[in-house]
């Protein structure tokens, strides 16, 4: 699959003008051009543009990533990402967002393979990290992250494992035009506040933010499911919750 200049700017979380700046750099040129000579990037190109963010963030210049580019020879996208790991993990605190991101992407690969999905993996990764800074503060992100690394590793599968059936069944419950007062609806929604619990209250803030970000951003409607008008349909069954049930 090729993109457009503007399609990967919006799923790269950058601007087109962004994208033009780096190839009268030369670190970004799209590697075919369509029938009416529009700029077409592949994924080599893609592969590229990971790379440029990933120095870019490190702390290096963009006149300083250009060499280094130039001098890497390529490798498969499993193997990009498996390097940029441990090079991240010896690095500042600055850069722990960029490392939490580059692990949610290896593990995505891991379990659906290096295959069709890989580019999808690797610009969702690159998108929902700049949503995230666009919203939370480093101290939010980072007591995220504390939080989410406190549980034991086989929970951690068990909660990744379970957000998307409970994203599933509430859309289906949802499309189905199911009473939100429900006593299955409500299961659900009593399971989703306690996952959501783990994490909501780590720091000041990370709640109404949380919310705010999932109403306002539509990749994360996207990627999760969790759309405005599933919200609200799950925010009505849980008014519809006894007390003791509904902090």
């Amino acid at each position: 699959m090729d993109y457009t200049v503007g399609e990967l700017a919006k799923r790269a979380g950058l601007t087109v003008r962004t994208l033009h700046h780096y190839e009268e750099l030369g670190l970004l040129r799209a590697s075919g051009r369509s029938e009416a000579g529009y700029r077409r990037y592949g994924e080599a190109d893609v592969l590229r543009l990971h790379r440029v963010l990933a120095l870019r963030d490190a702390g290096l210049s963009l006149k300083e990533i250009g060499p280094l580019l130039d001098g890497e020879a390529p490798q498969p996208l499993a193997a990009v990402l498996k390097a940029q790991i441990e090079q991240i993990e010896a690095q500042l605190l600055a850069q722990e967002t960029l490392l939490q991101t580059l692990r949610n992407a290896a593990k995505r690969l891991a379990l659906h393979g290096d295959g069709g999905d890989a580019m999808q993996v690797l610009l969702d990764a690159m998108q929902m990290r700049r949503v995230h800074e666009r919203w939370f503060s480093p101290e939010q992100m980072r007591a995220l992250r504390q939080q989410w690394e406190a549980l034991p590793e086989a929970e951690r599968d068990a909660v990744e494992a379970e957000w998307p059936t409970l994203i599933r069944q509430a859309r289906e419950a949802m499309d189905a035009g199911r009473d939100p007062a429900a006593p299955e609806v409500q299961a659900l929604v009593r399971r989703w506040l306690v996952l959501q619990k783990q994490f909501l209250e780590v720091a000041p803030g990370v709640k109404d933010t949380m919310q705010r970000m999932y109403a306002a951003e539509p990749e994360l409607a996207r990627q999760s499911g969790v759309t405005p008008e599933l919200i609200a349909y799950l925010r009505r069954s849980k008014e519809t919750l006894p007390p003791e049930d509904n902090p």
